[in-house]
């Protein structure tokens, strides 16, 4: 069964394609839609060309389909609201963040987890409560020091006296 080779529609030319593969060589994503693209522009059925990517003929004709409606800007991904939604909603983290950063306690992760759980009763994972931390709410987390019984109470002070700038 011989399947129909569509057109691909001259939103870019042999010459400004293969610049655009040069610029995108590693960008694999968009290197991968561009060298398609091309292939069809040159003649090759979507089949064949996705076959060469190894790529299904559907992705192949998706690819084709959102550059014809789309141009360049149809080559790039449309994933960005993917993904299982948070089950904390912004304000639960913004009084999350404002908790953490708002008092002198030191919170590691595992009080973040069990502040989570006692203020939303929701249970995260280690990893999940370690990425709510770092990147969803940029905050940064070290280990707390030990304070020496020998150590002046001036220490800041003479630390901050003694820096080179």
């Amino acid at each position: 069964m011989k399947t129909e080779n569509k057109k691909v529609k001259n939103h870019l030319s042999l010459n400004e394609m293969n610049d655009l593969l040069k610029e995108y060589r590693d960008s694999y994503e968009i290197y991968r839609h561009l060298l398609l693209i091309r292939m069809v522009y040159k003649g090759e059925t979507i089949s064949k060309a996705s076959d060469n990517l190894n790529i299904s003929r559907k992705t192949g004709e998706r690819w084709i389909k959102d550059y014809n409606e789309s141009g360049f800007d149809g080559l790039t991904s449309k994933y960005s609201n993917c993904g299982r939604k948070s089950l904390l909603s912004n304000e639960q983290k913004q009084y999350l963040y404002d908790k953490i950063t708002g008092n002198e306690e030191n919170y590691d992760l595992k009080r973040v987890k069990k502040l989570i759980k006692d203020e939303f009763d929701i249970e995260y994972s280690d990893k999940q409560v370690w990425i709510i931390t770092r990147e969803k709410l940029n905050l940064n987390y070290g280990k707390p020091m030990l304070k020496y019984s020998t150590r002046p109470k001036n220490a800041e002070e003479k630390l901050k006296k003694n820096k080179v700038h």
